[in-house]
């Protein structure tokens, strides 16, 4: 049986990657973001990743996205929203039909997951939540893996005097960045020769935990250039969950609207009574 933090840490992982990443089918023109690279200095390496990422105030979306375990896979549509420093929400749809099957929110402050198909939600502040305790990981880092970015474990924003905290190599084709934060958590990051993240990594080896976070088929939009596939690999105990994950286009700073209403008939649960309708605990 799988121990309770480990449980905890992994639905985490599994809900983040599961209800954020979104895909489509339409065609779309890749840029090349490989080759060889130039010769930098600590503080160049980081500053120019920071200064290639994505600049918005909101962000919206639409697609499905791939669940792979073993030798079973599913395929479910999403609409996503994202206003920068302020919330995260995910609905996903049903199937052909398209009605709202869940919602899930996300606020500096708050997690809020509504349950639409068995009338049930849970409500609960992100500092107090179960699922997040003890793990460096807070809502700013979540935005920033959605976008493409650089962060610190546990900090809202990367910092000049963050940029000690993280140590730098360098192969033929990517910079490796690499951080600590609590709990026996490490952190790497592989920047390519155009200065965006390639990969990130978030391993726990004590408990044999892995979510390795890879970027792919970036496009240029305007003045923005962003990976539009995305795969994701969670392990936890030999346990393991692939996520490919495509999408079109990001509608950038075109407006979102946002509503969190809980409805009065639904009951409030435990956030495992939700999870466990995705996943099974053994």
């Amino acid at each position: 049986m799988m121990k309770l933090s480990t449980y905890r840490i992994f639905t985490l992982l599994f809900l983040i990657t599961s209800l954020f990443f979104i895909s489509s089918c339409k065609s779309k023109k890749t840029i090349i973001t490989e080759g060889t690279l130039e010769k930098k200095s600590h503080t160049q390496v980081i500053g120019d990743a920071l200064a290639a990422e994505i600049k918005y105030k909101d962000i919206s979306t639409k697609g499905s996205i791939e669940f792979k375990v073993g030798t079973s896979s599913q395929k479910v549509p999403a609409v996503f929203k994202m206003v920068k420093d302020s919330i995260l929400q995910a609905s996903i749809r049903i199937p052909i039909l398209g009605g709202e099957a869940m919602r899930v929110t996300f606020t500096p402050d708050s997690i809020i997951i509504i349950d639409r198909l068995k009338k049930q939600y849970i409500a609960e502040r992100f500092s107090d939540s179960k699922v997040v305790s003890g793990f460096d990981f807070n809502f700013y880092n979540l935005q920033a893996l959605f976008t493409n970015k650089l962060f610190v474990p546990g900090e809202k924003e990367v910092e000049e005097k963050d940029f000690k905290k993280y140590n730098i190599s360098a192969s033929n084709d990517v910079y490796l960045l690499q951080a600590k934060g609590k709990g026996n958590l490490g952190y790497n990051f592989a920047i390519d020769a155009s200065d965006h993240i390639a990969s990130t990594l978030i391993f726990n080896d004590k408990k044999n935990i892995t979510l390795q976070w890879s970027y792919t088929d970036f496009v240029k939009d305007n003045n923005s250039i962003y990976p539009t596939k995305m795969e994701a690999k969670v392990d936890v105990a030999k346990k393991r969950l692939d996520i490919i994950i495509n999408y079109d286009k990001l509608n950038i700073d075109k407006g979102v609207n946002i509503d969190n209403t809980i409805s009065a008939k639904y009951t409030k649960v435990q956030f495992s009574d939700i999870i466990g309708a995705y996943i099974k605990k053994k």
